[in-house]
């Protein structure tokens, strides 16, 4: 026991409360780095962003060590992308120490993934998201129209893109409606801008198609088409949109959203409009082709309506003789049953009179009645003087 030291020996010395002790470590820590960013690498891992407050916290670790980190929001809302679990990234930020857990941490400032940038991740992220949403079914996208009543064209109004679509337009088909809602295409303010002018065609009843365009660039230029506000505003349009962004190897997230890709803004105001020489043309063989078609159908209805009446008159003529015959039958049955052909054999039918009543036998007449004798000729009244059963 001669190595520890005596109760009363540590008595003499300044005993230190639990915030003591973690504030010398704190000074000590933050003394040592001095206040300055440190760059660190590592894996993300018990990332959590679901915190009111905004910030995200998490743990950087390697094979040998972890430390706690936390990204307050007031620096991870400029950063692109959202950390995940098992990702490989590097964060620059400040070593200091959370005193009521007495632990150290890194405050970072900055988290960029490692070996791809922060922009490529979080466009990958936004696909990957937007396609579980179903936004980039083909099932969703809509035809265009055949010949639009007003076009609509976002775009910025001084690029080369809003010049090649008029031109286009009216080369192909002078005098359609177009109406120019201008916005930024590139720059911070872009998304904003190009997700409000979308909304103000939206308004315009006349308006029936959209192309959303800008001219090439650099992939940095034609962010502002892979931001997620603008994706939805195509997606919730009422109409369907062409998405003319940059050359035609670039593709950005509102071409997969739109009803239709055009790979230039050239190409888009070809799609959106054909031209009025082709189309006059097809109505006039669309109408040719209707005249003849009547032409035919009319022949081939008058010589059905020659055929049914033929066959219409044999019909009738047929039962004609079918119902004469009949008749005829029934005429000879009825000749053959009358009484007239009765009394023609010399028969003759007995009535009482004044009654009428016909006689059938003879206790029906009694001596002095009188009677009334219709034979095949005339008849003769003749007074009862006998009776013989």
């Amino acid at each position: 026991m001669d190595n520890y030291p005596s109760f009363l020996n540590l008595l003499k010395k300044r005993i230190l409360t639990v915030g003591q002790l973690t504030e010398q470590i704190k000074d000590t820590i933050e003394l040592e780095f001095g206040g300055d960013y440190t760059w660190v690498e590592g894996e993300i891992s018990n990332f959590k962003d679901s915190y009111s407050s905004g910030h995200w916290y998490f743990s950087l670790k390697d094979s040998e060590a972890q430390i706690s980190c936390v990204c307050f929001k007031s620096d991870n809302r400029h950063i692109k992308f959202l950390p995940e679990n098992g990702t490989e990234v590097i964060c620059c930020g400040q070593v200091g120490v959370y005193e009521k857990q007495g632990r150290y941490q890194l405050t970072c400032t900055y988290i960029e993934p490692k070996g791809v940038g922060a922009e490529a991740m979080a466009l990958e992220q936004l696909k990957e998201k937007l396609l579980a949403e179903g936004l980039f079914d083909e099932a969703r996208k809509r035809p265009l129209p055949l010949l639009p009543e007003t076009l609509g064209v976002v775009t910025s109004p001084s690029g080369a893109a809003i010049k090649d679509i008029i031109k286009i337009l009216g080369r192909r088909f002078p005098g359609i409606g177009v109406l120019i809602c201008p916005a930024r295409v590139q720059g911070e303010e872009a998304p904003r801008e190009l997700t409000e002018a979308l909304r103000r065609l939206y308004g315009v009843e006349e308006v029936d198609l959209i192309i959303l365009a800008r001219g090439g660039g650099s992939k940095e230029d034609l962010w502002a088409f892979n931001e997620e506000i603008v994706a939805r505003e195509i997606a919730a349009s009422p109409v369907p949109v062409i998405s003319a962004v940059g050359h035609e190897i670039d593709i950005t997230i509102a071409d997969l959203v739109a009803d239709v890709r055009a790979a230039t803004p050239s190409m888009a105001a070809e799609l959106a409009v054909r031209e009025k020489a082709e189309l006059v043309s097809e109505l006039h063989t669309l109408r040719d082709r209707a005249a003849s078609a009547l032409k035919n159908t009319t022949e081939l209805a008058a010589r059905d309506l020659n055929r049914l009446e033929g066959e219409l008159a044999r019909t009738m003529e047929n039962k004609v003789d079918r119902i004469d015959t009949e008749l005829r039958s029934l005429s000879s049955t009825l000749e053959a049953l009358s009484p007239l052909k009765v009394l023609e054999r010399g028969y003759s039918i007995t009535q009482k009179t004044p009654s009428g009543v016909v006689v059938t036998k003879i206790d029906q007449l009694l001596k002095g009645d009188t009677v009334m004798i219709t034979l095949h000729r005339g008849r003769a009244g003749c007074i009862v003087e006998d009776v013989e059963d």
